[in-house]
């Protein structure tokens, strides 16, 4: 996972990543990278909605509202709605009897 506070400054950090997996002779799975853009709490920040898209060995990185990272549902809005949901069916997945 990669955290920037800007657009320019994850482009670099993307560029440093793609070094290093160069080097290492590792590739990237573009399919599987996501980008997820995350509203700043305070409201008075403006946000743009639209960026442009990043690019990892010459593939867009796709942009999403909401992404799994390490089991857990990640939202552009900070919210947990969605992984308590998650949290809540799986549980009653685990105590549902079977008849």
């Amino acid at each position: 996972m990669l955290l920037a506070p800007s657009w320019y400054a994850l482009q670099q950090l993307i560029s440093i990543f793609e070094k290093c997996c160069n080097d290492l002779c590792w590739i990237c799975n573009v399919n599987k990278t996501k980008c997820a853009v995350v509203n700043p709490l305070d409201k008075t920040r403006i946000v743009s909605k639209s960026f442009s898209h990043f690019c990892i060995n010459g593939q867009f990185v796709q942009f999403v509202d909401e992404l799994r990272y390490l089991g857990h549902i990640i939202t552009s809005n900070l919210h947990d709605d969605a992984d308590v949901n998650r949290e809540i069916r799986d549980m009653y997945m685990l105590c549902e009897p079977t008849c």
